[in-house]
């Protein structure tokens, strides 16, 4: 059996953010995505480049809800991985990204997330989160 690293509670805790994080950019509150990063966070994308602090990520959100052009989208992340040192901890999960629009369902792409996390006081946050698209539409 493998011996996990962190306590229970951290590892619920960036489970939820790993859902949290999907849930929130899928339903298209910004504001409260913004809150899943650490205030210096950074994002990084091959379709939208590198974002860091709290104001590239804001432009991001905006950016991002308008490349949707009305579309609904679908974020599943799924196989993750955490390892948990004290306050930092490094994450990865491969994800399905599904895009919906007039009543049809596309999947646009596979990929990963490998993640650097930092525990705030208002609890986990990424401090980095880099996306590898393995195939796209």
């Amino acid at each position: 059996m493998t011996n996990l690293s962190g306590t229970l509670e951290d590892r619920v805790e960036i489970r939820d953010l790993y859902a949290r994080y999907c849930q929130l950019l899928d339903h298209g509150r910004y504001d409260e995505w913004l809150d899943c990063f650490t205030e210096d966070g950074v994002f990084e994308s091959p379709l939208y480049g590198r974002k860091a602090g709290r104001d590239a990520l804001k432009q991001f959100s905006h950016t991002y809800r308008e490349s949707l052009g009305g579309a609904r989208v679908l974020h599943l992340a799924h196989n993750l991985i955490m390892k948990i040192e004290k306050e930092h901890a490094s994450g990865y999960c491969d994800f399905s990204y599904f895009h919906c629009k007039d009543g049809k369902i596309q999947q646009e792409s596979i990929g990963f997330y490998t993640d650097l996390l930092r525990k705030t006081d208002n609890g986990w946050r990424f401090a980095s989160r880099c996306v590898t698209i393995l195939g796209s539409r």
